[in-house]
């Protein structure tokens, strides 16, 4: 059991931190002006389009891009639970206070999920508000709340951003440092952008087996696998992560 009163240790120190609540408010913003810029540049497209493109025009898609840049705040939000007591110098302080390695970190996941899964909501709801809306406004087709792609997004999309936010913790806890594990989950989260310009076997594995990009086509029914397998591989990597993070944080010094 992790106890309520390691949650509420972990919540103090959370919320203590100016970094991480201004990197929480500033996901929700940026999804909203990104919901908007990506939008309404895909409905000036749409004015001018050709017939052929105008049928191959896809609005949740197109409004929706802007999901790619939260990943990496989200991430960023689990980093920072992990790598601030690094930094403050606070860790060992946490070690004692607990006294068994594996509470703190399960504590750390707890709060983790406890606050990356409400602004993950707020993030994809925010993105997909603003960007149906803009598409609506420019004359371009858009996707209603109750079509079942839509509700996809809406209720699996923030388990995703969540889940990445369990992988930024981990890395914290990996790499002891906030500059480092943010720059390593940046990378990694964005291969399959960078991968574009690869090799045919490297693009198409990449963009069907990357943990983030499998879940994300999962999400937006556009996958190749079966419905489980994408959200099921980035579940695998995330433990995966996740114990190896606890093997390290208990056998080294804190």
């Amino acid at each position: 059991m992790i106890g309520a009163e390691v949650l509420r240790a972990e919540w103090t120190k959370f919320s203590s931190i100016r970094a991480t609540m201004v990197l929480s408010a500033a996901a929700v913003a940026v999804s909203a002006a990104f919901g908007f810029l990506f939008s309404n540049a895909a409905a000036r497209q749409y004015a001018t389009a050709t017939p052929q493109e105008r049928l191959d025009f896809a609005p949740l898609d197109m409004g929706m891009r802007g999901l790619f840049v939260l990943q990496l705040l989200i991430s960023a939000l689990g980093v920072l639970i992990a790598s601030s007591e690094y930094g403050s110098g606070t860790m060992r302080a946490s070690v004692a206070a607990v006294g068994r390695r594996g509470r703190l970190v399960a504590a750390k996941a707890g709060m983790t999920a406890l606050t990356a899964l409400p602004v993950s909501v707020a993030g994809v709801w925010l993105v997909y508000v603003t960007s149906q809306t803009t598409l609506a406004s420019g004359g371009a087709p858009y996707v209603m709340p109750g079509d079942p792609a839509a509700l996809r997004l809406l209720l699996l999309g923030p388990l995703v951003f969540t889940l990445l936010a369990l992988f930024g913790l981990a890395l914290g806890l990996l790499l002891r440092g906030t500059a480092a594990a943010v720059n390593v989950s940046t990378a990694f989260l964005l291969v399959p952008i960078l991968s574009t310009a690869s090799p045919d076997p490297i693009r198409g594995f990449v963009a069907t087996y990357w943990p983030n990009m499998g879940a994300f086509k999962a999400v937006s029914g556009t996958s190749e696998l079966p419905a489980w397998a994408g959200p099921g591989i980035l579940v695998g990597f995330v433990t995966v992560m996740l114990i190896a993070a606890y093997v390290q944080f208990k056998k080294r010094d804190a």
